[in-house]
């Protein structure tokens, strides 16, 4: 069945209809600005994880999320350029579904990602000797493919079940693709809000009460950023498929923020990284180095852990 997204459009149309047209317009300027600006950061992000491989299985997961946001945003930015011309330009149905499967398959891909990462930071911190001694060496890039994979099948099915793409849609299936969809948005967000809950409170209940700092402090602020302005977006892509009632701005507005929630990312990780007094003098591929912080250790350390369990039994 059409439901999903023709609600979608003509909730688009309603709101735009309703809500005040330079309010509108200014608000998508904002999200196209921001989008190049994101696609700027994620792009040099991409290119240094893709060029300087560090030894640091943290940086596969860094590396992914970099190119699911790379792809949403330039998506997200093609799709908003109708809104900006309205009744100037419209684009054909295929590449509206297109961009619309395109869009929330690299959000889904992106929160994954950001709940695996929060997860396993949470078990690093909470049990650092079986995670230095067990962890699986290709956990990292084993996660990431089945993330894709997983996204990608779930797309493919909503994309199916519910527009004109592959065929005539499916009304019952479309409602129950959706409704899994929403729980599984539901679980990914519950994963990234209690590990990185959990996170925050071992590193201040820890012995040492250290303030978080590397790649905990970069997890943390991540999952902040996601619940502020990543979350409206996916609550507005439920709700013209779930028929749920949002204020008239919401539409533009979780537009921006989701333009936000992809080009902050980039920022955070050469905010954090940055030393002090020597900001914008020094190599980016050294400020993301230190970003990672002492994760950019794990590898040497879990070898010369394993290297002494071996000793240990010789």
């Amino acid at each position: 069945m059409m439901e999903g997204r023709d609600a979608g459009r003509d909730l688009e149309s309603a709101l735009s209809q309703d809500a005040d047209v330079p309010f509108n317009l200014a608000m998508l300027s904002l999200t196209e600005l921001l989008g190049l600006g994101g696609l700027l950061g994620n792009g040099v992000v991409l290119w240094l994880l893709s060029r300087h491989v560090y030894r640091n299985p943290f940086s596969i997961y860094l590396l992914d999320v970099a190119c699911a946001d790379l792809l949403f945003l330039g998506c997200h930015m093609v799709a908003v350029v109708p809104d900006l011309l309205p009744g100037r330009l419209h684009f054909p149905y295929l590449l509206q579904a297109s961009l619309s499967t395109l869009r929330f398959f690299c959000y889904l891909v992106g929160l994954g990602l950001l709940a695996a990462i929060s997860t396993e930071q949470c078990l690093d911190a909470l049990f650092p000797a079986w995670y230095l001694c067990r962890r699986p060496r290709y956990l990292a890039t084993c996660v990431c493919a089945l993330t894709w994979a997983l996204c990608l099948l779930l797309d493919l099915l909503l994309s199916g079940s519910c527009t004109l793409v592959f065929g005539a849609p499916s009304g019952q299936l479309c409602g129950a693709l959706w409704l899994a969809t929403a729980a599984l948005l539901g679980t990914l967000c519950c994963m990234l809000c209690g590990s990185s809950l959990l996170l925050l409170l071992r590193t201040e209940r820890g012995p040492q009460r250290a303030q978080p700092r590397g790649f905990p402090a970069l997890v943390l602020l991540a999952a902040l950023l996601f619940l502020f302005c990543g979350l409206p977006f996916g609550i507005y892509w439920l709700s013209g498929s779930l028929h749920w009632r949002i204020p008239p701005h919401f539409y533009h507005f979780s537009f921006l923020l989701a333009s936000v929630h992809s080009a902050a990312k980039p920022a955070i990780y050469f905010g954090l990284g940055s030393a002090p007094g020597q900001r914008l003098r020094e190599p980016l591929r050294r400020v993301l180095q230190r970003a990672l912080g002492d994760e950019a250790e794990l590898g040497a350390r879990r070898d010369a852990s394993r290297r002494g369990l071996v000793d240990i039994a010789a």
